[in-house]
């Protein structure tokens, strides 16, 4: 077990994403956030996911003042179109079915904010970058 006198909030409500948190032995708790997630036209998808992840970053500062809180958001994309995320169990068969046997690429950003520092990282999978709460 990770032990921290830090509190730690996982801002999302990804079964997977707290899976893995609990394997690498991190304790922490989970809540989610509720916004909009807008893909903007010819936005890189590496670029929408990392925005996506600082926006829910945003939203989760509110709700807590002290710890470290994760953020994160996964687009995937097929012949060169951005995939929503599936509204039903129906609707995620139906994806699952168009993506079986087929090469397609999965983009995850991540943020994660340390209250007691006031520092942010953010990471799309193809680079990283550190930036203040101000930028």
């Amino acid at each position: 077990m990770i032990n921290s006198s830090i509190p730690i909030y996982l801002a999302s409500k990804s079964p997977r994403r707290r899976k893995l948190l609990k394997q690498i032995g991190l304790k922490f708790k989970s809540f989610s956030v509720e916004m909009d997630e807008i893909v903007h036209p010819n936005e890189k998808p590496s670029s929408t996911v990392l925005r996506l992840s600082k926006e829910k970053l945003n939203l989760a500062k509110e709700k807590i003042k002290n710890g470290i809180i994760i953020t994160a958001d996964t687009i995937v994309v097929l012949d060169k179109k951005v995939l929503g995320k599936p509204t039903n169990k129906k609707d995620a068969f139906r994806i699952l079915k168009m993506l079986s046997n087929k090469t397609h690429i999965v983009f995850t950003g991540y943020s994660i904010f340390n209250s007691i520092n006031n520092k942010t990282i953010a990471i799309n999978g193809l680079n990283a970058s550190n930036f203040s709460d101000d930028s």
